[in-house]
This record gives C-alpha cells, sequence and structure tokens, in this order.
C-alpha cells in the first residue's frame, strides 16, 4: 500500500488520521481499514490453524482411525489458542497503530514465517503432553527411540523452545517499534501503557520458550518433562494482565467511556 511512498510522508498522513479515528476505551483504532498486508496475515494465521486440524493428512478411512481422530480434538483446540494469541497482539497492533512502512511489514512478514515454523512443533508437543497425562490415551504423535528417547525429547522441545521465544521476541519488536513512533502516532497514556504491557506480556512468552531451552539441557532424564510441562505456568498471565490493566487503565477508561 505505502510501500512506493516516502516514510515521512506515511508517517504524516497516519497523524493527520489520529484526530479522526474512532476511539474505544481510550484507544484510537488508526488501523480499521483492511488492507493487503492485513488481509495476508489473517490468511497466514488461517493456514497455521488449517495445518493443526485433526487428520491433517488424510481423512479417517476406517472406525478406528475416527476415534483417534476425535481423540485429538483437546490437541487441536490448545495448540490453536496458542495460535490465537499471537493473532489477537497483531490484531491489536495493527488496529491501534495503522503502520504500514516498511519496517511494519518486515516486522509483519518475519511474524508469518515464524508463526508458519512453529506451528509443526506446537502440535508435536501438545500431543506428547495429552498423551502423557492421559496415560496413552490420546495417542503419541509418532514413536520415540526405546534407547535415545530422552535425546530426541530433549530436541524436540529445544526446537519448539526457539521457536515459541523467536516468535514472542517479534511481537515485542513490533511493540517497540510502535513505541518509538509514539510523537508521529501521537500516542495518548493508555496507549502508551498498553503497548509497554504487550511487551511484557510477550516478553515472559519469549523467556518461558528460552526456559524450556535450558531445562531441556541441563535437567536428567526423569525431569526432562519439565521442560513442556513449564508453559503450564503461562496460563496465569491472563488473569494477570487483567488485574494489571485494570489498575493501570481505569483512570482514562472511567473518562472516555
Amino acid at each position: 500500500m505505502y510501500m512506493d511512498t516516502p516514510f515521512v510522508q506515511i508517517v504524516n498522513t497516519v497523524t493527520d488520521s489520529t484526530e479522526s479515528a474512532p476511539v474505544a476505551q481510550g484507544v484510537n483504532l488508526r488501523g480499521l481499514a483492511m488492507t493487503r498486508l492485513e488481509t495476508f496475515v489473517d490468511a497466514a494465521f488461517a493456514f497455521a490453524v488449517t495445518l493443526l486440524v485433526i487428520a491433517v493428512d488424510d481423512v479417517p478411512r476406517t472406525y478406528e482411525e475416527l476415534v483417534i481422530a476425535l481423540k485429538s480434538i483437546p490437541v487441536f483446540v490448545g495448540a490453536s489458542a496458542q495460535v490465537f494469541v499471537f493473532w489477537i497482539a497483531h490484531r491489536y497492533w495493527s488496529r491501534c497503530y495503522g503502520l504500514d512502512d516498511w519496517v511494519a511489514v518486515l516486522l509483519t512478514l518475519i511474524l508469518v514465517m515464524s508463526l508458519l515454523v512453529m506451528v509443526f512443533p506446537l502440535r508435536v508437543v501438545y500431543t506428547f503432553a495429552a498423551s502423557d497425562m492421559t496415560g496413552g490415551w490420546i495417542p503419541p504423535p509418532f514413536k520415540l527411540d526405546p534407547v535415545m528417547w530422552a535425546e530426541q525429547l530433549r530436541l524436540i522441545f529445544i526446537v519448539f523452545g526457539a521457536s515459541w521465544a523467536w516468535l514472542a521476541a517479534v511481537v515485542v519488536a513490533m511493540f517497540c517499534y510502535a513505541l518509538k513512533q509514539r510523537t508521529s502516532l501521537q500516542l495518548s497514556e493508555p496507549e502508551h501503557r498498553d503497548a509497554i504491557l504487550y511487551i511484557c506480556t510477550y516478553g515472559v512468552l519469549s523467556l518461558s520458550g528460552i526456559t524450556s531451552i535450558i531445562i531441556a539441557l541441563t535437567a536428567s532424564d526423569d525431569l526432562i518433562e519439565l521442560a513442556g510441562y513449564q508453559y503450564f505456568l503461562l496460563l496465569s498471565i491472563p488473569l494477570i494482565t487483567w488485574a494489571v490493566r485494570r489498575r493501570i487503565r481505569g483512570p482514562w477508561h472511567r473518562g472516555t467511556e
């Protein structure tokens, strides 16, 4: 959309539109208009969810295969929820800041590529975790070597942890770039605090991936599964984020609603 337009003109366009942008809960929605970039990102996220769908490689042909596919539904739901976590962040970033310069495009493309790389290890890790927690009721994605299982599991956690940490770091970079443009975007106090909150939240997500890698590299064979189970600590983040948002944004929101 703006690839052939000077950056200064882009910033001026965004700044001029800030005054007329609709406001929701103290946030100026500068990026409501759907762009080709947004359409591409939504399609990429939809494709990522498609890769997680049950029986993605084949349609069940027997009753037994159907049962196995149905047992995989919890894995699909959980893994899809993780994908939505990053889609929500990009949706807010696009709607709030409306950035479409070459840096924003580059960061978005990196986000999409990183997401598609993470999809397969995401499903593998979720399926192994579900199989372990259900005592094998949900079948594992594949069988590990009886002798080398620990080393194979370490590699799986390292690959997933690296892709997860990198993807979350890209989200952090996107919001850091938006903060860098706070003067031209004329960010309000709630918008500035929201950006910091997103940076902190996805920074924690990135650290969880690094933590998983460290555990996978250093834990004994008996404790190697902790590299995967430590991600369950992230379930507390939505509650903490909600509480912090109510505390730091309440006065501004009550004044704008």
